[in-house]
């Protein structure tokens, strides 16, 4: 199976991790998005999505 180099910012080791068949994230204890993207993305009124890129219908 294929070893994969992980990296976690809350341990300043890296380790190999199994995939098993199951692709895994090369970094973890880091978010996704940073700040500086959040303050664009509220300033902008963009619906939220599906996976495929249609709008979701709003809970109200």
């Amino acid at each position: 199976m294929a070893k994969r180099a992980q990296l976690n910012f809350h341990r300043p080791l890296r380790d190999s991790v199994d995939e098993q068949g199951q692709a895994r994230p090369c970094a973890m204890g880091v978010g996704w998005v940073n700040e500086d993207t959040q303050a664009t993305l509220k300033k902008r009124a963009i619906p939220r999505t599906d996976p495929k890129g249609r709008p979701l219908k709003e809970d109200s």
